[in-house]
């Protein structure tokens, strides 16, 4: 069952990356389809295989070859540690699946925290515009 969560692990792991690529946006979750950043060209299902896909392709976009961020195999990679490490832990239980959820929702808000870097200066005061 340990590989069972690390696969599911990969799978939201994937979805992870959309929201951490759109949230801050404030785009759509749903709409429109997962696509390069660079040409726009919808990835088809064979490009969407957690960190396989990222390998066979050698971290380029299929048509156009803009490179596709590292970020993207990691947090896929690392969700999948992550489930499989609470799942090995706490086994078949509703604290698990409250460890999952809590974990999707701190590697959602450390990524971006960490892409973005709200400004501490707003936090303290000395911001523009103050």
């Amino acid at each position: 069952m340990g590989i069972v969560a690390a696969l599911a692990g990969l799978a939201v792991g994937s979805f992870l990356n959309v929201c951490i690529d759109r949230l801050p946006a404030r785009r759509s979750l749903f709409r429109p389809r997962s696509h390069c950043d660079a040409c726009g060209t919808p990835l088809a299902t064979r490009d969407l295989v957690p960190v396989v896909s990222y390998l066979l392709l050698r971290g380029k976009c299929r048509r156009c070859s803009a490179p596709i961020p590292l970020r993207a195999p990691l947090v896929e990679a690392g969700t999948a540690l992550a489930f499989f490490g609470c799942w090995s832990y706490l086994g078949e239980s509703w604290q698990t699946a409250l460890a999952l959820a809590t974990t999707c929702i701190l590697v959602i808000a450390a990524v971006i925290g960490v892409e973005h870097r709200p400004s501490l200066n707003r936090l303290r005061g000395t911001g523009h515009g103050n």
